[in-house]
């Protein structure tokens, strides 16, 4: 997460991020599109990817990919799908001690998949995801302490 710029009165934050995602078994299904084998279809990374979307967007379109198409390499037999957004992201700030007070910031995402039917999604965090703050080039680090 690299934080460019904190709006207190649009209570919105403009910032990039990185998103890696994990198919499990799906290399051998890597070049499908939707095709159906066996009476079953099967999906490809590339949809998966265009199925994520930031969910506290500031406005239709603040947000976007910044890579013209998702990164997708081979571990094992799984993939793996790394996403980079930049944005402006809505997030309510409670002001009751600015400028002393601290925000948390946050990005949420939709996964736009069905849990069940011919392409189920299931969605685990894995235990030894990290998050971190890149805090260089941070414009407004006069004004606001990164605690991330």
């Amino acid at each position: 997460l690299k934080i460019q710029s904190i709006d207190t009165v649009s209570q919105s934050f403009n910032a990039r991020c990185l998103v890696r995602l994990r198919l499990i078994g799906a290399k051998a299904r890597r070049e499908a599109f939707v095709t159906f084998k066996d009476g079953r279809a099967t999906e490809s990374v590339e949809w998966f990817a265009r199925q994520i979307e930031p969910y506290n967007s500031f406005e239709h379109d603040s947000c976007k990919l910044i890579d013209e198409k998702p990164k997708i390499t081979d571990a094992g037999d799984d993939l793996l799908i790394q996403l980079r957004f930049e944005g402006r992201f809505s997030q309510p700030m409670w002001l009751h001690a600015f400028p002393f007070d601290s925000q948390e910031l946050r990005i949420e995402f939709l996964l736009l998949c069905r849990v069940d039917g011919p392409v189920p999604a299931k969605v685990i965090v894995s235990p030894g995801v990290e998050s971190s703050l890149v805090d260089r080039g941070f414009a407004p680090r006069f004004q606001w302490q990164p605690t991330g």
